[in-house]
């Protein structure tokens, strides 16, 4: 499988807010996580991330993580590759998928509350302009 990042982070992206416009908070945030990670991740492949051919996983372990893991590696990986305009808006000094968790799909939605979704609609945000930002310089 070849996985079109950017595609799926528009796809998670645009249900999120659909979700979200429901007040069905609990999918939407696990959507706009999943939606920063595909952003993200389209970029590193567009900056030289190699795929696993096979299974389109990514070759390096350490790239194998979702959002709450992969917001700091991606602002190192981006920094070494030529892309550290990528890594500037998403800002050093900020993690806004700290408390994210790909497992939350398994929480009460009862748990997930509104004001954290709007924190992670913001880095999701931003992750998308890191997306488009990429897109208009042909990194893509």
């Amino acid at each position: 499988m070849n996985p079109d990042f950017a595609d799926a982070a528009e796809r998670h992206w645009d249900d999120a807010h659909c979700l979200f416009q429901d007040d069905r908070f609990a999918n939407a945030d696990h959507l706009l996580g999943l939606s920063a990670e595909c952003s993200l991740k389209a970029i590193m492949l567009g900056l030289g991330m190699q795929l696993n051919e096979t299974t389109g996983a990514p070759v390096e372990r350490k790239y194998r993580v979702h959002i709450d893991k992969l917001w700091d590696e991606f602002q190192t990986f981006a920094t070494n590759r030529d892309g550290a305009r990528y890594a500037a808006i998403l800002r050093n000094d900020w993690a806004p998928f700290d408390d994210w968790s790909v497992n939350d799909r398994y929480a009460s939605r009862s748990d997930i509350r509104q004001e954290r979704v709007w924190v992670h609609n913001s880095g999701a945000g931003y992750a998308r302009i890191c997306l488009q930002t990429a897109w208009l310089d042909g990194v893509l």
